[in-house]
């Protein structure tokens, strides 16, 4: 066990449930806060810090380089360049996206009262068909901070009659008046079809179309810059069927950017660094006073056999451990913790790999493998005569 003390940083004349949630290792001396134990810290707090547990990935660096050039580049292109991110479902796609959601606020323009929405973000749902998602983005656009603007059910109902291609240009109207720069659509699997090309083809087509649609003139043959938007389709590995060259070559010659997010692997002994090392950082940013040694070679492997390697799961776990932990008055989460927080969220890690585009059969089952708390011994009866009904 690492015997490093941590504390935690909580502002001055604040009341402490608006206190700064984060950890650190050592003090931060910037004249704000003043350092004290995670323990002493009220458990709201602590568990403040522990829904905005979020550890950075190398990936997350790649993706967010690749969305922030191709946007930087597109007066550099007649039409956008898109970008596909796929990975299995829980590695942590959705997390970044939130994280470059986050890093372009929406808000009011002071002066106009118009709404600028740099970054547009919507989430697929299940079959999905081009219209659906349009008035997904629709909906989305008449948002502000959560807030709609309009009632979304009669929003819908006002597009009913309306086709795809008007409605489409609607979008990307409101996309323009906006300052939409890209337009993050995630889960876009769920566009996609097993029965056959045709529903492929007509996604790919409204992409396509939709990305490169231009309002030119003399004046501007290329458009304007504002109707280049960037589309950053997320999803599984179905989404890469729909920018196949040999589906739909015009989409595909305009989404150079492909990004994989990976699951950490469990085999080499650089996937093994790798993985004790997010569990390092991970161990690091909890509430607690002592470090847990989660990232342990013993407690590691365990992790990796309940977790699939899968981000998602991970956090599940940890995070659950770590309200027990602080439930119970622990100054660390324990393996006892880590047991406990498995067989509670069992049914939602495993309707997770329900879900997830599995690499084989036998992902279906969560493996426990973490050690339950001791039994308590209980002594024999002394002979002590007892209660009667």
């Amino acid at each position: 066990m690492d015997a490093v003390t941590r504390r935690a940083v909580i502002t001055k004349n604040e009341p402490a449930e608006e206190a700064v949630d984060t950890a650190h290792e050592t003090a931060v001396e910037d004249g704000r806060g003043e350092e004290r134990l995670w323990s002493e810290a009220p458990d709201a707090i602590r568990r403040d810090a522990l829904r905005a547990l979020f550890v950075a990935r190398d990936i997350e660096k790649r993706i967010v380089n690749t969305v922030n050039s191709a946007i930087r580049d597109r007066h550099l292109h007649a039409e956008a360049q898109n970008v596909v991110i796929t990975g299995e479902t829980g590695v942590g796609k959705s997390e970044i996206m939130k994280r470059i959601l986050a890093a372009n606020p929406e808000r009011r323009d002071p002066e106009t009262g118009n709404v600028v929405r740099p970054v547009l973000y919507v989430d697929v749902r299940n079959s999905s068909t081009p219209k659906a998602v349009a008035q997904a983005m629709l909906v989305q656009l008449m948002t502000l901070n959560g807030v709609a603007l309009v009632d979304p059910d009669e929003l819908i109902g006002s597009t009913k009659a309306v086709g795809v291609p008007e409605l489409t240009r609607r979008v990307k109207t409101q996309m323009m008046g906006q300052g939409v720069v890209a337009a993050l659509l995630d889960e876009f699997h769920n566009t996609v079809s097993d029965n056959g090309t045709d529903r492929l083809n007509r996604i790919a087509n409204w992409v396509r179309d939709f990305a490169k649609s231009k309002s030119r003139s003399a004046a501007k043959p290329d458009g304007d810059l504002s109707e280049i938007i960037v589309f950053v389709l997320i999803g599984t590995r179905k989404v890469e069927r729909i920018v196949d060259p040999a589906l739909n070559d015009e989409l595909a010659s305009i989404t150079p950017y492909r990004v994989r997010v990976p699951r950490y692997r469990y085999e080499t002994d650089d996937d093994k660094e790798a993985f004790h090392e997010l569990l390092a950082e991970i161990d690091n940013e909890l509430p607690f006073d002592e470090h847990a040694g989660l990232d342990k070679p013993a407690l590691a492997e365990k992790f990796h056999v309940a977790t699939f390697g899968l981000l998602r799961q991970l956090g599940i776990i940890i995070v659950k451990a770590a309200d027990l932990a602080i439930e119970d008055g622990s100054d660390r989460v324990r393996e006892h913790h880590l047991h406990a927080a498995v067989e509670l969220k069992r049914g939602v890690l495993e309707s997770h790999l329900m879900s997830a585009e599995a690499e084989g059969e036998e992902r279906r089952i969560v493996e426990n493998p973490f050690m339950p708390p001791e039994a308590v011994e209980r002594k024999r009866a002394s002979g002590k005569r007892g209660w009667k009904p």
